[in-house]
């Protein structure tokens, strides 16, 4: 027998309504908003992945031109916002300065000559010699160019021979001014008849000797050829006769160190070869400075570049000319890697897109010059496939999503 109090065995009939459910389903506004931020997350973290922002390769810049024009260009290396894979870093041209060492060289020679001459009034002949000098001082100072100087140190050194009683000696040291076509100086009106004497006997047997055949070459080309203290008296390689005896023989060659030898030419022919540095920062700054500093004309050639790449102590260089015309500039870029050019790009800028155009022309320059990729095709971007499969499967879902009932369940209990 049933008790009355007893709860039943089943529970009240429930009727599950959807509609009232506090667990509705999203809406398909609700689902394209999510589906879209799964979509626009996707693209970002590819994008991310594809484009690192470090270790980019330096890229050094130089601007020249109008000068109302210069900080617009000047802006690229500032604000970065052009997204090239460099880091651009903005460069000042050289500027001139004094080889100090070159100044030196002939004030040192006429100290050394002055106290030669007080040694020689004092009758001091031996002294005399050694304050003029080794050989290496002749040579140095011949390589210079100061052929006077020379001429001058090599009569006093016959006027000190003189003094002590070597003739002979004395003769010998006369017969290479002939030889290196030097000029008696004006020092010889203040010695002795005699020193006089010895000096132009020498000199004329010196320059009545045989020649030589001056084979000259080097292992950098172009490079100008100076023979004793004569410059460019020819390019590299190249033939040239001398009197049998020492020269002095160098080379110059834009962004190599100077290279000197002393020669003794006998016979008929002498092969002359040289093997020259490169130039250090210091001195390509120089060289520079001197070959092209005094005109804008040639700034953009090839060994203009070479010596700034160098000097600059810039592997990848970049230079941008922006010209004034009627309607706008004309804008002129160079490249050059390791010192050697290797792009060129010209564009024609109104004044209000110059930024963009420089820019543009930059980003030509990198192209050219394989720092850079061009960009490719949108259909073969790796990110153009990633978002249409990502945009197919989000289409799919919100389609399914769509169509997709959810199934009304009745429970009836007794």
């Amino acid at each position: 027998m049933l008790s009355e109090n007893r709860p039943p065995v089943y529970p009240p009939a429930v009727s599950l309504d959807l509609a009232s459910s506090p667990r509705r389903a999203a809406s398909p506004a609700t689902l394209r908003r999510r589906h879209l931020r799964l979509l626009l997350g996707l693209l970002t973290a590819t994008s991310a992945e594809a484009e690192p922002t470090n270790n980019l390769p330096a890229l050094t810049l130089l601007i020249m031109g109008a000068p109302e024009a210069r900080p617009t260009l000047q802006a690229l290396s500032q604000e970065q916002r052009s997204g090239l894979p460099v880091a651009l870093r903005l460069a000042e041209f050289p500027t001139a300065r004094v080889d100090s060492e070159d100044e030196r060289e002939p004030l040192e020679l006429e100290r050394r000559l002055q106290e030669a001459r007080r040694h020689y009034i004092d009758a001091e002949f031996s002294t005399c010699l050694q304050a003029l000098g080794h050989e290496g001082v002749l040579l140095q100072t011949l390589s210079q160019g100061h052929r006077q100087l020379v001429a001058r140190l090599l009569l006093w050194r016959v006027a000190c021979q003189v003094g002590m009683g070597r003739a002979e000696v004395a003769h010998q040291v006369a017969a290479e001014l002939g030889v290196l076509g030097l000029e008696i100086p004006a020092d010889i009106g203040v010695l002795p008849p005699e020193v006089g004497r010895v000096m132009v006997k020498g000199a004329e047997a010196g320059a009545a000797r045989a020649r030589t055949m001056l084979r000259v070459s080097s292992d950098f080309a172009p490079a100008r050829v100076s023979l004793d203290g004569r410059f460019d008296v020819c390019i590299a390689p190249c033939s040239l006769q001398a009197l049998e005896g020492q020269h002095v023989v160098r080379i110059d060659a834009e962004g190599r160190q100077p290279a000197v030898q002393l020669i003794a030419a006998r016979g008929s022919a002498l092969e002359v070869a040289f093997t020259t540095l490169p130039a250090t920062p210091e001195l390509a700054a120089r060289q520079w400075t001197s070959h092209y500093g005094g005109s804008s004309a040639s700034l953009d050639s090839a060994g203009s570049l070479r010596l700034l790449s160098s000097a600059l102590r810039a592997p990848r260089l970049a230079l941008l000319t922006a010209e004034a015309e009627q309607d706008g500039y004309r804008l002129r870029g160079s490249l050059a890697i390791e010192g050697r050019v290797v792009a060129r790009t010209e564009r024609r800028a109104r004044p209000e897109a110059l930024r963009g155009t420089a820019d543009g022309a930059l980003r030509d320059l990198l192209i050219q010059g394989r720092v850079m990729e061009p960009a490719p095709a949108l259909y073969e971007r790796r990110d153009f496939w990633i978002a249409v499969g990502v945009a197919a499967a989000v289409a799919g879902a919100t389609t399914a999503a769509l169509l997709w009932k959810q199934p009304v369940r009745t429970e009836v209990g007794f």
